[in-house]
């Protein structure tokens, strides 16, 4: 009895034990997830991803890296990532329940992948070369930093194709006109711009007057980065101006008339109307207490040249010459009246004013000044040998203070008619070589004088302001002579500053000199730059309407 009581109770405690180990294995935590492989996002603008988790745990846990940007349900995990500014990311999402072997899901994202493109020149960024060689500046820029250093190789598409104003296909430039300071172009690490590179162009190898295309494209080398048409590149229009025979020169009234119209005119080629502007007028004063003649400029005339790289310089970009007009001012002081001394003195502070201002010269006009004070050092009598004084002082001062080409130019008015050589120090000085434009009263002509030529005066002088005309007869006469000018006044497009507008008129006038001249046409401007008030003009192309 004992023995099979005995033996039962052991039996009993075997099976019960093999029930408890059968148990045991029966609730083992299990753990899986509904991602088989490895989850990967784009740099940006992902979508979310969801990952179905199953166990029999009451619960569960997930560590991610902190760029993993995820939201827990009860039986899901929602994935999203932050965008990437920088390298590739890899790394991986850890789920945990229990005592279940924890599983693993690799996550990666791709590294950002920035636009490499030319900075912002315009499309036709268009150069008219009055020299030798030109340069411009431009920049490699991204747009926006990457985590590696981008390499962008620069080169010219030799098939690139280009219409100019008329519709005819512009030669791409030679490419041994042109060369950069480097080729292989750096942006480092977390920047978005290369340093500036320089593009230089031999204007010697080119056809005058033809219209050539530069077009700069640029493909990433190395790094992060890449180049998306069409804003890889860079279009420069470049022409080799050629000698006009008849050149057009125009007083811009600048108390109503903006400078950046002159931009607006262009004949059918694409080169200038225009090769030169006097801005009228700065003026020539006396100053009584201090006893001092010296160059004043009113609020409009100021305006312009302290904002010269807005106003000025892109009239000279495109090779059309800008000369400081100066007048008199109702009072002693005079173009024609300064002692020798005086012209010496005076002429280095107008050379001093166009040095700082980068103007190509100077026009002297001799109108409201009163009689000269001939008892002061500064006057003298009256004269046009004291205005040829003056010329001649305003050449050497201008030559010697400037490191570009510079000009003296007259209006035939007051004393300055028919200017004598000029004696200093014993050695004679003929009027070729401190007068480089002479420019007639308003309907006439000038008469060289001296060793001056046709090629240096003016044939005609038009006053567009009181609607006076270039008549076929006129633009004939300045041909068969030899006149190397036309001379235009008043010119007002805009009407805002107290002028009215005249661009009808002169435009009439403007394409009788283009085909007169040139065997072309005067294309119609596209937009307008007004002047605002006192000293105020804008920069803003406004459309003709």
């Amino acid at each position: 009895m004992r023995t099979s009581l005995l033996k039962n109770l052991i039996i009993t405690l075997f099976f019960g034990l093999c029930t408890s180990c059968i148990d045991k294995d029966a609730e083992q935590t299990i753990l899986s997830v509904s991602t088989p492989h490895d989850l990967q996002f784009a740099a940006s603008n992902n979508a979310d991803a969801v990952i179905d988790v199953n166990t029999n745990s009451d619960s569960w846990e997930y560590t991610a890296p902190e760029w993993v940007i995820a939201s827990k349900t009860e039986n899901s995990l929602i994935v999203n990532v932050t965008d990437n500014e920088g390298e590739m990311r890899n790394d991986s999402i850890i789920f945990t329940a229990y005592d279940a072997t924890p599983v693993v899901v690799a996550i990666s994202q791709s590294a950002h992948i920035a636009s490499a493109t030319l900075n912002n020149l315009m499309q036709e960024d268009r150069h008219d070369i009055a020299t030798d060689r030109w340069s411009g500046i431009f920049n490699v820029t991204l747009s926006s930093p990457v985590g590696n250093d981008v390499m962008v190789t620069l080169s010219l598409n030799p098939k690139h194709t280009h219409f100019d104003l008329t519709g005819n296909i512009c030669p791409v430039i030679p490419e041994e006109a042109v060369s950069f300071t480097q080729q292989e172009v750096f942006i480092t690490q977390g920047n978005t711009q290369s340093d500036s590179i320089t593009i230089t162009v031999d204007a010697t190898l080119l056809t005058p007057n033809i219209t050539y295309v530069v077009p700069i494209y640029g493909a990433v080398s190395s790094g992060n980065a890449e180049c998306s048409s069409p804003d890889n590149k860079i279009i420069y229009l470049i022409q080799r101006k050629g000698e006009r025979t008849v050149k057009q020169i125009v007083y811009l009234e600048v108390n109503n008339c903006n400078p950046l119209n002159i931009l607006e005119y262009n004949l059918a080629d694409g080169t200038p109307f225009f090769d030169a502007v006097i801005l009228f007028a700065a003026n020539i004063n006396y100053d009584s207490d201090r006893d001092v003649v010296y160059l004043h400029n009113n609020p409009n005339v100021q305006a312009l040249l302290d904002n010269s790289a807005a106003y000025l310089q892109p009239l000279r970009e495109r090779g059309i010459k800008v000369y400081l007009g100066i007048l008199g001012n109702h009072d002693a002081a005079g173009l024609a009246q300064l002692s020798n001394w005086g012209a010496e003195q005076w002429a280095q502070s107008v050379a001093e004013t166009c040095y700082t201002y980068k103007l190509d010269g100077v026009n002297l006009d001799d109108e409201y000044s009163k009689n000269p004070l001939v008892d002061n050092h500064w006057f003298t009598q009256r004269s046009a040998k004291a205005g040829a004084r003056l010329a001649y002082e305003l050449k050497n001062a201008l030559r010697n203070k400037c490191d570009w080409p510079t000009e003296v130019s007259v209006f035939e008015f007051g004393a300055l008619y028919d200017l004598p050589a000029v004696t200093v120090d014993g050695q004679t000085h003929t009027q070729s070589e401190f007068i480089d434009i002479v420019l007639a009263n308003y309907g006439g002509y000038v008469t060289p004088y001296g060793d001056l030529t046709y090629a240096q005066c003016s044939g005609a002088s038009i006053e567009l302001a009181q609607q006076r005309n270039l008549t076929e007869r006129a633009a004939q006469n300045i041909i068969n002579k030899g006149y190397g000018w036309c001379m235009w006044f008043a010119f007002d497009p805009s009407g805002t500053g107290g002028a009215k507008n005249n661009l009808e008129h002169s435009m009439q006038q403007f394409n009788v000199a283009a085909e007169m001249f040139y065997n072309s046409q005067v294309m119609p401007p596209v937009h307008v730059y007004n002047k605002i008030g006192e000293g105020i003009f804008d920069p803003t192309p406004h459309l003709i309407k």
